[in-house]
């Protein structure tokens, strides 16, 4: 999957995991899950993040991410 459309799906709120990958739904970086401990439950989806602030943006107010 190309970056943009990673970003298309990733602006219309779309949870993206790719084999052995996952996108941060905030910043749009490919975030391995079995390497990062940076991760949210919401609504039955598991979302990775890249960073501590991408996981606060999110945890902070989910909604203004996914739909």
């Amino acid at each position: 999957m190309s970056s943009n459309n990673t970003k298309q799906l990733k602006k219309a709120g779309m949870h993206i995991e790719l084999p052995n990958k996952a996108i941060d739904v905030i910043c749009g970086m490919e975030v391995d899950p079995a390497q990062t401990k940076l991760h949210v439950e919401h609504k039955g989806e598991v979302y990775y993040f890249c960073s501590i602030v991408c996981k606060n943006h999110f945890v902070n107010d989910p909604q203004k991410y996914v739909g």
